[in-house]
């Protein structure tokens, strides 16, 4: 899921591992969804390059972007990880990307007979935890400090996806944005 990565809660490897050894390799062109909200949701798949955002509408019917998923990062409508089950959340690409899908229903027999018992459930929670950290910085730190912090983890965050969509993640308007990023510059030379 993504912030998987970001906030090193999990180790996806063997299950990103299985999807790259069993799965179909797909391109998704800028702005095509992998997941729609309340529509089926049937894979689970491994970005293997590009990114994607998880996105809902506000209130005013804008998409809010709530979480990214770059390489090596699962996208999929997996929260109650049952098959036919809908996405409440969007997963568009923001760049051509390359991903490695395969269909939930598989991932979800390969972690429960292939794996440690008890992996989906640790899973499961890391997805939550890694929502709940992201709820907490989204509150309790500056967009600075956020920004600074998925840079520290994706260097090259801004040559994948445009500035529009990372000012979205942060929560800010892109105007804030560009004067934010105007600033740290500033502070760096």
């Amino acid at each position: 899921m993504a912030d998987l990565l970001l906030y090193d809660i999990f180790d996806l490897s063997p299950l990103r591992n299985f999807i790259r050894s069993t799965g179909e390799k797909r391109i998704l062109k800028k702005g095509e969804h992998f997941c729609r909200t309340d529509a089926p949701a049937p894979d689970i798949a491994v970005v293997d390059s590009g990114g994607f955002a998880f996105t809902h509408p506000d209130h005013k019917g804008d998409n809010q972007i709530l979480s990214l998923a770059l390489t090596d990062e699962l996208i999929g409508a997996y929260i109650p990880m049952m098959p036919g089950h809908r996405s409440v959340l969007d997963s568009i690409a923001l760049c051509t990307s390359r991903i490695t899908a395969i269909p939930l229903d598989k991932a979800i027999d390969y972690m429960d007979n292939e794996l440690h018992p008890g992996y989906r459930m640790e899973f499961t929670r890391s997805i939550a935890f890694s929502f709940m950290i992201r709820g907490m910085d989204q509150r309790c730190k500056s967009p600075e400090e956020r920004y600074r912090e998925l840079l520290s983890r994706m260097p090259d965050l801004p040559g994948k996806i445009s500035m529009s969509a990372i000012a979205s993640y942060l929560g800010i308007t892109r105007e804030t944005f560009a004067r934010m990023r105007s600033r740290m510059r500033e502070q760096t030379l």
